[in-house]
């Protein structure tokens, strides 16, 4: 089973990350952050709803914990 956002010690959250996976449509292990390659608007998959995010800037890390995107133009970080 994935680890969720409370299963992570304390070392892990503040570790940098590790691994870091182009998101797809799938549901994928929930990320301890995410990375915007492009565009402002994305759909993001958060505890298992669906919630429309504007106004992203690209090129900025934010600390979401997601499953899922509707894009590949975000970069998952674990």
């Amino acid at each position: 089973m994935a680890k969720t956002l409370q299963d992570y010690t304390a070392s892990e959250s503040v570790a940098p990350y590790m691994k870091a996976v182009v998101s797809t449509t799938n549901d994928m292990d929930a990320s301890r952050a995410v990375y915007i390659k492009s565009g402002a608007s994305h759909t993001l998959t958060m505890d298992g709803a669906a919630i429309a995010f504007t106004g992203l800037l690209p090129g900025t890390v934010y600390k979401f914990s997601c499953t899922k995107s509707n894009t590949a133009n975000v970069i998952f970080l674990y």
